[in-house]
């Protein structure tokens, strides 16, 4: 998503041949096409960061564009219902937060949040938040090439980056490419591809795999639009929450589990040497520092991991939930969440680091799917290609 969008800004803007490499047969194989298609309403970010500001933009921009390419598009909104009673000043803050960023956030009682989603329960109040929609990611992703291929953008599949010979110059599964400038928008390897580069040594991505349920057609809960948890916000996972896509169906989660492959969507495959022990060294790290609450997280999504404890988490956010009602669910897609090995932190906003030649998208986890095309220009912006 990200590289296609900086890719169409890169063109507009610049002209020139700009051509995108892609180790896969096809566009959207992992976290692009794997995510749950929530274009999110700037609710859980703090007020003039990068993040409030490109995901309030991108949210409206993204829904124009579903509008103006009839791409299916659930705009029901979301609740945010809490569950705990040390929950309420957590959603008092998400209010606060979701106001100051320019969303459409408002209180609801009991009996309006049953308005809004029957199943849905919570401690005293509510927030309902409107311009939360859902789309299919899968259809964005096919638009979106299909425009920057019109407009010029050259592709360039089973092409996979394999080092940098010299600033100017990678080699690839398909020999070698001469470029002018190298923008590295690649997920869950934009960390070995910008330290190739001299860029980002104190970052390194840590891969978490977010499984999904789906709600059984026959399940006696109805979900309208989406009903999340209060998040814990000092770390960058929301949590299990239920999601109506646009066809219908409605998934439950994700889970955030540490795995020990970068792509390892299922059991052992995917696993390597290199990621288990960096997954590991870092994982007993945050552990003992328990920076932001990791352990408590850890815990939860240890907790998930078994069916019955994903069960009991979801059944906190609605009424009616049955064990038989959770199904096996969508594909898995992997967060790249990054980490600040200096300071042990898992970091939360958006990061983008120049470096000889090239400018690295090191951090572009939840929101940039729905800040994509704002995010395209922020980082095109970083650099000036005219000079």
């Amino acid at each position: 998503m990200v590289g296609v969008t900086v890719a169409r800004e890169l063109n507009r803007r610049y002209g020139g041949r700009v051509l995108v490499i892609d180790k896969e047969a096809s566009p959207a194989m992992h976290a692009s096409g794997r995510n749950s298609g929530v274009l999110h309403a700037g609710l859980y970010y703090q007020p003039h960061s990068l993040k409030a500001k490109l995901c309030v933009e991108g949210n409206r921009r993204m829904r124009e564009y579903c509008e103006f390419k009839r791409i299916p598009l659930s705009a029901a909104g979301k609740v945010v219902v809490a569950t705990r009673p040390e929950e309420l000043p957590v959603l008092e803050e998400l209010h606060r937060r979701g106001t100051a960023n320019g969303a459409r956030v408002e209180w609801v009682d009991n009996k309006g949040l049953r308005e809004i989603e029957p199943s849905a329960r919570t401690l005293e109040k509510a927030l309902h938040v409107r311009d939360t929609a859902v789309v299919d990611p899968g259809t964005i992703m096919d638009a979106l090439v299909s425009d920057a291929m019109k407009e010029g953008v050259e592709f360039a599949y089973q092409c996979r980056w394999e080092r940098v010979e010299n600033p100017g110059r990678v080699r690839t599964t398909r020999g070698p490419i001469e470029y002018g400038h190298l923008f590295n928008c690649a997920g869950l390897f934009a960390d070995r591809v910008a330290h190739a580069c001299g860029v980002g040594r104190e970052y390194r991505i840590l891969p978490f795999r977010g499984g999904y349920y789906r709600l059984s057609p026959n399940s006696r809960v109805q979900v309208r639009g989406n009903i999340y948890p209060v998040p814990d916000l000092q770390n960058p996972f929301l949590g299990v929450h239920f999601t109506r896509r646009p066809d219908g169906e409605v998934t439950v989660g994700p889970t955030a589990l540490p795995l020990a492959g970068r792509e390892q969507y299922a059991g052992f495959r995917g696993m390597n040497l290199e990621d288990s022990v960096s997954m590991g060294r870092y994982l007993f790290r945050l552990f003992t520092k328990n920076q932001d609450h990791f352990r408590s997280l850890a815990w939860r999504e240890i907790v998930k991991m078994s069916s019955a404890g994903f069960y009991r988490e979801a059944r906190r956010l609605v009424d009616g939930l049955e064990r038989s009602d959770l199904v096996p669910g969508k594909r898995p897609g992997i967060r790249a969440q990054l980490m600040n090995t200096r300071t042990g932190e898992l970091i939360s906003d958006f990061v983008v680091e120049p470096g000889p030649r090239s400018t690295h998208v090191l951090n572009a986890v939840s929101p940039a799917f729905t800040s994509a095309l704002p995010f395209a220009e922020h980082v095109v912006r970083t650099v000036n290609l005219g000079e």
